[in-house]
């Protein structure tokens, strides 16, 4: 009998281990997927009804969208060479995002400083400024330090990421939380598209995001029984950066000014 349960114990451990393994091998490629899917549906419907939008999409802004699905793309590339072992096809791959990196990055802030000049939500879609029903959840400058800071935050974590790509768990771990980083505007434009309310608006975005960041908390539970500190300070520290953002740096006249200043 006690020969029976030891066997079934080991049974279970050999089952644990094999379950995470697989979440492991293919949990960056799913989060990969989720990002992509989140960034087509916040993104495409003012692209396909261009009549609902305030202002024309321009060549830059083309440019600049254009860049960050690339690198999405390219994520979703480099988790499936992982997953499936392809370990010298990821590293060669990863040349590539160091040099996409550095275009994203002048694009990002040239294309948001021209959105401020051109009154900033473009796309009508993200809840900017005074609604139909006369409620208003956020203005122009206080809205532009989302995308300020998240292009800032991706900027370190890719960076960081990159530097400690021969620590494989840190180096995963950094990236995952760099592209997260990105979701932000995605998250914002789908939210719009819904036509929700200022508040609900909020809410919604913000269980959204903390489920992106949720996510990596989850996957260590997963596969190692405990929650990596990495992950818990990047988790904790990306939630209170946007708590920070919405309603400290955003509504000061500092930042209204930076912004002004900026958009010149």
């Amino acid at each position: 009998m006690q020969n029976t349960s030891v066997a079934e114990i080991d049974s279970l451990k050999t089952d644990d281990k094999r379950i995470a393994r697989a979440v492991g091998r293919w949990f960056f490629v799913g989060m990969a997927l989720v990002m992509i899917a989140t960034s087509i549906a916040g993104f495409l419907p003012a692209i396909i009804q261009p009549a609902t939008r305030r202002a024309p999409l321009t060549l830059l802004a083309e440019a600049h969208g254009i860049a960050f699905f690339m690198w999405l793309f390219l994520y979703l590339a480099q988790s499936l060479l992982v997953a499936t072992g392809r370990l010298d096809l990821h590293r060669t791959l990863g040349m590539a995002s160091i040099v996409l990196l550095a275009a994203m990055i002048p694009l990002g802030f040239t294309t948001t400083t021209a959105m401020i000049r051109r009154g900033f939500d473009l796309s009508g879609d993200q809840g900017i400024g005074p609604q139909a029903d006369g409620q208003t959840l956020t203005d122009a400058p206080t809205a532009t330090v989302f995308n300020f800071v998240a292009l800032l935050t991706f900027l370190i974590l890719a960076v960081t990421a990159i530097s400690y790509r021969r620590r494989p768990a840190v180096h995963k771990r950094l990236m995952l939380f760099a592209s997260i980083s990105l979701m932000v505007a995605p998250i914002a434009h789908l939210g719009g598209h819904i036509k929700l309310s200022p508040p609900t608006f909020a809410a919604a975005y913000t269980i959204l995001y903390t489920l992106f960041l949720l996510a990596p908390i989850a996957f260590d539970y997963l596969t190692e029984k405990r929650v990596r500190f990495l992950t818990t300070g990047l988790a904790i520290g990306l939630f209170a950066s946007q708590a920070l953002q919405a309603f400290v740096i955003g509504p000061s006249v500092a930042w209204h000014r930076l912004a002004e200043w900026m958009s010149r």
